[in-house]
């Protein structure tokens, strides 16, 4: 048998030789962390510009320094989140001051969802305890009721509001005190003034339409005269090299309806408009800002009759250096400007219901100053200035008129009239401003003008030589500081330098417009209001107002005194509204 298996495998090992083989094993590449630290060969470069890269010889020496570090034996500090402070959507004020003065406030921020949102405010302030020292009766108050919508979207965005405000006032500026007690009895010097504006402005991301606006108001008194308004402009642009062309069309139009006018008693219907176009080339990035063009205004009314064309230029120029913060400006404009009732009263609240009414033309406004920032947060400007009013208007006096048969409150020498004349102004205004980190900041404002009137003779009225109830100086500064993590302190500085008014005097039994004319030097006021607030909690809070704390007893306008110091108490609650 095991001869046989040995002649079995020497005919095998004669009849086949397998010989050397070799065997590739293939296994999946499975990366690991010590991978990342081995240095790969970076590709040699053949090219006559690359320069070669020089060896850098060094060596390392030490130095024996004495060391002072201790090491803290302490527990690393944990970090904690900052606090937020809530945020409420609403909110709601009330507060008691003498001469039973009232405040209330009650505001809503309501979103609607991520791109709508909603507002409204009711607000109401007011005096409700006449002055001893005047005859007739002085209480005042403010109401307001706004309700506002804003609509966002990465293409466009909208804000449209109602808004309702009545003024009420009354004419107790009396230049004499009145002797007839028939005539006390049946007097009621109440002026209520309603403004109701509807507005909305809508813009566009698009590279032609950027905005459309459309706003118009509606005014009323106790004394029947209604007003319209209503104001369309829209601005569309294209950009050529980087500088952007601007086409502003717009449209005016006023209807002003007064019972009577003081001197004829005839009713006055007044109405007027005009229509603009703005065209300009501007640049706002860089060092050099510009913008150059102008604007062509036609007046529609009677008054337009004899030039109802006029051209205004529109330039601004700015210049600010990439080191340093001395950057000057030039600015040339003009317009014409519609005047109508309601302007008028939100200067002189005693304007009579009985006026003429008129556009200013005011071919130039020039201003040629600097802006500098020298420190962070604060920049301070002036600029010397000059207009051209060819209409300006002035508030005088009117004159007294006794009737006893048609007792009208504003009638007895305490209402003002508005007169027209060809003025000059120039001057020099500076400005300074702050903002501080915490949130405050104060502004500061001084005026200094000069008056000149056209071709003066001792033939011309004297509205148009004299400036009436325009100071030369005035001054405005207020301001909002954080004192602390809970108190914040307001305040608001108003100084207005002497001045001159100009009245009609007591001329009875003859034609009102031929009293003669006197003129009165008004002497210079200054107002100072403060508001303390003190955060009790994240939802109350309490404040103390001031107002006239200077106890000043004459203000802007003649005859009219005001109310001396008023202190006002109260608090506020914050909450969220829910729907």
């Amino acid at each position: 048998m095991i001869c046989i298996l040995l002649s079995t495998y020497a005919v095998a090992q004669e009849e086949e030789d397998l010989g050397t083989q070799e065997v590739t094993v293939i296994k999946s590449y499975t990366p690991s962390l010590q991978d990342v630290f081995k240095l790969r060969e970076s590709p040699a470069t053949i090219d006559s510009i690359v320069a070669p890269k020089k060896a850098v010889e060094y060596s390392i020496f030490s130095v024996p320094v004495a060391s002072t570090f201790i090491p803290s034996k302490g527990s690393a500090r944990k970090l904690k989140p900052k606090k937020q402070k809530p945020q409420f959507n609403s909110g709601g004020s009330l507060g008691f001051g003498n001469y039973n003065q009232l405040l209330f406030e009650y505001t809503t921020n309501f979103n609607i969802d991520r791109r709508q949102k909603i507002d409204w405010m009711v607000y109401f302030n007011g005096l409700l305890k006449p002055m001893e020292e005047v005859q007739l009766d002085s209480e005042q108050s403010n109401f307001l009721l706004n309700v506002s919508h804003q609509y966002a979207t990465t293409k466009r965005n909208s804000f449209s509001q109602i808004n309702f405000r009545q003024h009420r006032q009354s004419f107790y500026g009396l230049r004499n005190p009145l002797e007839d007690d028939f005539i006390l009895a049946q007097i009621q010097p109440q002026q209520n003034i309603n403004y109701l504006s509807v507005s909305s402005a809508w813009q566009w991301y698009n590279p032609v339409v950027k905005r459309l606006s459309l706003d118009s108001y509606l005014t009323t008194d106790a004394f029947g005269t209604s007003e319209i308004e209503i104001d369309f402009s829209s601005k569309l642009q294209v950009l050529w090299g980087g500088v952007a062309i601007s086409v502003l069309p717009e449209v005016s139009y006023l209807s002003t309806s007064f019972a009577e006018d003081f001197y004829t008693r005839e009713p006055i219907d007044y109405s007027a408009g005009n229509a603009r176009l703005s065209l300009f080339a501007s640049k706002i990035n860089g060092n050099f800002k510009f913008k150059v063009g102008a604007k062509a205004v036609m007046g529609i009314g009677d008054e337009f009759e004899e030039n109802n064309f006029f051209i205004y230029p529109e330039l601004a120029l700015s210049y600010r250096p990439q080191k340093g913060n001395f950057a000057p400006f030039l600015n040339l404009t003009g317009t014409l400007q519609q005047n109508s009732f309601r302007s008028f009263t939100h200067v002189n609240p005693y304007v009579a219901p009985a006026i003429q009414l008129q556009a200013s033309n005011i071919p130039y406004q020039a201003q040629l100053g600097t802006r500098s920032k020298f420190a962070a947060g604060w920049e301070f400007q002036w600029n010397l200035f000059y207009e051209q009013n060819e209409k300006q208007a002035l508030y005088q006096n009117l004159g007294i008129d006794v009737d006893r048969l048609n007792v009208v409150p504003y009638r007895y020498a305490n209402a003002f009239e508005v007169v027209y004349a060809n003025l000059h102004k120039m001057g020099v205004e500076a400005q300074l401003g702050a903002a501080f980190k915490n949130g405050g900041r104060l502004q500061f404002k001084a005026r200094y003008a000069d008056f000149t009137f056209d071709n003066v003779t001792e033939a011309t009225p004297l509205f148009q030589q004299t400036a009436f109830n325009l100071p030369q100086l005035s001054v405005h500064f207020n301001g909002t500081f954080k004192l602390g993590q809970k108190f914040y302190l307001q305040w608001y500085v108003k100084h207005i330098g002497e001045r001159q008014n100009a009245f009609r005097d007591n001329f009875l039994g003859q034609d009102l417009s031929d009293a003669p004319v006197l003129i009165e030097d008004l002497d210079a006021f200054t107002q100072m209001d403060v508001n303390l607030q003190y955060q009790l909690n994240e939802r109350w809070e309490v404040f103390v107002k001031g107002e006239n704390l200077l106890n000043e007893s004459l203000y802007q306008w003649a005859n009219y005194a005001v109310y001396g110091t008023q202190i006002m108490l109260g608090g506020r609650y914050n909450f969220d509204l829910a729907f």
